[in-house]
Formats: C-alpha cells, sequence, structure tokens
C-alpha cells in the first residue's frame, strides 16, 4: 500500500519517489497543525522527498526518513498522521533502491518526464 483510499496504477516510467513526494505535499497541506508529530513531521518528510527527488540527497536521509515515519505514527491526533506516513513507509520497504538513487541522481534523470504517458511529447502535461 503506498497511499491511502484511492488506487492509482503506474507504469515502469513513472518515479516512486516522484510520486511519494507528490502525496506528502498534500498531506503537508493538509494537516491542520494542531499536534506537533504531524505538524513538524509532514514539513521534515517533505522537505527530505523533495530532497531526494532533487538528487540531492544526504548520508542517512533513508533512516531520517523512517526515524521520523516512526515519531508520527501513532502520535498525530486524528488519522491523517498515519496516513502521511504510510507511503513513505511502504515506499521505501518496496522501492527502497529508487529512494537511495535520490542521493545522488534526480528523479527525471532516472524516469524523463517525456517517457511518462501523462506528458505530451513537449513534456508538457
Amino acid at each position: 500500500m503506498l497511499a491511502t483510499r484511492a488506487i492509482q496504477m503506474f507504469d515502469e516510467t513513472v518515479s516512486v519517489v516522484r510520486v511519494v513526494t507528490r502525496w506528502m505535499d498534500f498531506y503537508q497541506h493538509e494537516s491542520c497543525g494542531k499536534c506537533s508529530p504531524c505538524r513538524e513531521g509532514t514539513y521534515w518528510l517533505r522537505q527530505i522527498l523533495h530532497r531526494l527527488e532533487a538528487g540531492q540527497g544526504r548520508e542517512g536521509d533513508l533512516e531520517l526518513l523512517e526515524d521520523i515515519c516512526s515519531n508520527i505514527g501513532g502520535r498525530s491526533f486524528c488519522a491523517l498522521g498515519m496516513a502521511a506516513i504510510t507511503p513513505v513507509q511502504s515506499g521505501l520497504k518496496k522501492f527502497r533502491d529508487e529512494f537511495e538513487a535520490g542521493l545522488t541522481t534526480p528523479a527525471w534523470e532516472l524516469f524523463p518526464y517525456e517517457k511518462t504517458p501523462v506528458f505530451n511529447e513537449g513534456g508538457e502535461r
């Protein structure tokens, strides 16, 4: 499971890191800010994921993602916190190699936009 309450299918041309990063953009935006684990945790998850997507990950980022997820899980006031960590945890579990690649290589190089069916020939949506 990578997300909640929806089925989304992707082929091999789609970066899992990119997808999880966009979901985290959503969760961080939707956080009401009432509880610290969710407010702070989703912010930091988002920052790290954007760094990995850009190929600018740092040593220890994957372990830091796991640590932040463990600090959000079961500690947020509502289910948004648990929903936010699920794509990160399962992404790391099932596609760790893609996240590791984000330490040195941008997602757009590994999964060029023009090869993704979501974009047209000019790279536009």
